[in-house]
């Protein structure tokens, strides 16, 4: 009986995991014009792809990457990838 019961516990605790695996990077990007990476033009963007981030990451994000690429009609894509910090269970 006990050897059952070590190994229900061994199986319920299996999937237990210090860190997330590598490949929960999501990503949250927004456009804007071409040739405006001003210190404003920056700083309206990283509220805006932060507010994003926010919607779904609710207990905050760490930033992986930022990419800006190019796009169509003198546009340009900012691209953030991120990573959402774990749920901890606290019973205090």
């Amino acid at each position: 009986m006990r050897s059952w019961l070590l190994l229900a516990v061994a199986g319920l605790t299996a999937g237990c995991t210090v860190a997330p695996p590598d490949r929960l990077v999501l990503g949250v990007s927004g456009d804007r014009p071409a040739g405006a990476s001003n210190e404003a033009a920056d700083a309206g963007m990283r509220k805006f792809l932060d507010w994003k981030a926010n919607e779904i990451c609710t207990r905050g994000y760490e930033t992986v990457s930022v990419d800006t690429l190019a796009a169509e009609q003198d546009q340009q894509i900012v691209d953030e990838e991120l990573r959402c910090r774990p749920y901890h269970l606290s019973l205090f």
